[in-house]
Order: C-alpha cells, then structure tokens, then sequence
C-alpha cells in the first residue's frame, strides 16, 4: 500500500521543521567539540589573568609597606616614594583591571579598587568628610572596607597624593595625622582587595578542569565572559577615558578633568596598558586568538595589525591627554586614535566571537549612557 501524496508531504515538512530546530543544537554541539573550553579557560587564567594579579598584589604589597615607613617620619624624600609607588600600583591595576570576571566582580572589588567615572563628585566630598574626623575613627580595616566604596581606592589616593596642595598637606598642619592615617587605611585597603583577588584565582586555578567556570555554568559560559570583559575595557577606552574627554565637536567643548587620573598625570599611560593588556589577552600564548582553526591566520593578522595601528595612534596622542583635547590642533590625534580603538572594537566584536565559537550577551555597560 502507497501512502497517499498528502501524508508524504506532511511527513516531509514534519522532517524538515524538525531538522531546522535541530540545526543549531547541532552546530552548538559540533563547535564545542572543536573547541576545548575548559583547556583554555585554565591556560588563558593561568597565562593571562593570575600574572596580572600577582603583580598587583606585589605592587599593593609594597605600597602599603611605604605608607607605614613613611608615617613614622614624613618627610619630602618620602613624599615622593609614595607618589611613585602610587604609579606602580595604578599601572598594575591598569594591567588588571579587564579580567572582572570572578574575583573582581564579587564583594564589588573592582568599584572598591578604583571607583571611576566617579558621580556627582562624590569621592571629593567623601573623602572631605572622612578627613574632617579626629583620631583614627572609621578607619578599622573591617569598618573602612564595609563603608563606601568612593573612598576605598585610587581616586581617593590620587587626591591625597597630587591634590591641591600636591600632598604636602601629609607633612605639615594640624590635619596632616588625619590625613596620614587614612591614607593607610586605603593603602591597606588596596592591599587586602589585591590579595583577596589573587588568592581567589589561585585556588580556582588548582584545578584546572574547571578554571573560570567555576565563575560562570560551563566552561563555554567562562570563555564567553572572559572575552565580554575584553569588550567592556575596550568600550571603557573608547567611550569612558576618550570619548567623554573630548566632550563635543572642538576643543570649546572638550571636558580635560574627565580624563582618568589627570592629577597624577596618567590618563594615556593607563589607555597605553589598557591596550597592551588587551592586546596580551588576544595574541599572547593563553590568549583568545589561540581558539581560532588554523585557517584564520587572515583574521589573527588583522587582529595583530589593528591593535598596533590603536597603540601607535595613542602613542602620538604624547603623554598629555587634557592638554591635547582642550587644543584645537592636538584634538585630530585624538580623534584619530578614537577611530583606530574603534576599527579595532569592531573587529572584535563582529568577527571573532562566531570564529572563536562564542555567543556573547550583555556587558555591564550596556544601557549605562556613560
């Protein structure tokens, strides 16, 4: 007995519905098998990641160790080694600061370590009234890292140590203890954030089957947020450290004192190991272009070709870059270099991630404005 040629064609397009949904559970299946996620997330965590932390908590370490020498008898020639302990610090969190994944997302380290773009002014007026207190008042380790995360980290450092008076007000007046004492307490602060981040992904990676998934449900989730966080530095580079500079149109409308760290003088520098970090992330051993198949050299080459096009762009920004959005002629390089960071921005987010065999979601910036 023939079927009749209605069954046949209901058959036929029950198969063919069936075989479209099925489709893309197939190539999620076949993709994962190309792609050892956990292997990765152990080498990325292990090669990328945990050497950034080490040197923040070396940094931190050191740091704090200066503070406490330095309150036993300030004097200038101390004075000026904590203002370049301060620079190994912020290059090390400069260096760090795109692996938000784990440790640095959880008991909002990352907003304690460095709480920028601050709102509304609030580090200025906190830290004015934490200074207005006598005596070490509020500034116990565990009351100090329970309070508000505005005066906890870097922005407050930076203005205890280039503030108006350059730091000097640490030697003399009748303040100068008070300042002193929370100047320690951030510094010890730091210290313990750095260490408490360092030691979580040190136990993570001693087991490596589960590396940063222990962060995320599977290992394919963890590579997905490691590589969201690479998105979310490069879209704080474009939009938060250059873009909000540069304010509108011309230099008229250009916003200096939004730039990161202007008072320390910082802002590129931090852009420049912003870049070099994230170009590490990518193209070093560990790094996200190793889950590339071997026939995208072509696109591991315009990877290479598009990081070093930004780096060289910021590079001729110089090491000013207030000065160099608020003149009229100095702008086109930042606008040149904002264009590069872009071309690269795009890159990598529109080719890699369906290279790599990740499906992206929502970074934290998304819908922020900012």
């Amino acid at each position: 007995m023939t079927d009749r040629p209605d069954s046949i064609t209901r058959r036929q397009t029950l198969a063919a519905i069936l075989a479209a949904g099925m489709a893309p559970a197939l190539a999620r299946g076949a993709r994962a098998e190309m792609a050892d996620f956990g292997t990765f997330n152990a080498g990325y965590g292990a090669q990328i990641v945990l050497p950034a932390f080490d040197n923040l908590n070396a940094a931190t370490t050191s740091f704090a160790a200066q503070v406490d020498t330095f309150a036993t008898a300030p004097d200038e020639a101390g004075l000026e080694v904590l203002k370049n302990g301060f620079g190994d610090i912020a290059d090390a969190w400069a260096a760090s600061q795109q692996f938000r994944i784990g440790a640095l997302a959880q008991e909002q380290r990352s907003e304690r370590f460095a709480y920028w773009p601050e709102r509304r002014n609030i580090v200025e007026k906190q830290l004015h009234s934490l200074l207005g207190v006598k005596g070490g008042e509020g500034l116990a380790a565990g009351e100090f890292a329970a309070g508000s995360v505005a005066i906890q980290g870097l922005p407050a450092l930076e203005r205890i140590l280039f503030g108006e008076d350059d730091g000097r007000d640490l030697l003399k007046g009748d303040m100068s203890g008070r300042r002193r004492a929370v100047l320690a307490a951030i510094a010890h602060n730091l210290n313990a954030i750095a260490q408490e981040t360092k030691s979580v992904w040190s136990a993570n990676l001693k087991i490596p089957a589960k590396a940063a998934s222990i962060f995320a449900a599977n290992p394919e989730e963890g590579t997905a947020q490691s590589y969201t966080n690479l998105l979310t530095i490069m879209q704080i580079v474009a939009e938060q450290k250059t873009g909000a500079t540069l304010g509108g149109a011309d230099a008229a409308s250009a916003k200096p004192k939004a730039a990161e760290q202007w008072r320390s003088g910082r802002s590129m520098r931090n852009i420049l190991i912003n870049l070099a970090t994230a170009r590490r992330s990518v193209l070093d051993n560990g790094g996200f272009a190793e889950l590339l198949g071997v026939g995208r050299t072509d696109l591991k080459q315009s990877l290479a070709k598009a990081f070093d096009d930004a780096i060289a762009a910021a590079e001729a920004v110089g090491g000013n870059l207030p000065d160099a959005v608020s003149h009229p002629e100095k702008r086109k390089s930042v606008t040149d270099f904002l264009v590069k960071v872009n071309h690269l921005r795009d890159l990598l987010r529109q080719q890699v991630p369906p290279a790599i065999g990740i499906t992206l979601g929502f970074n934290e910036l998304d819908g922020d404005g900012s």
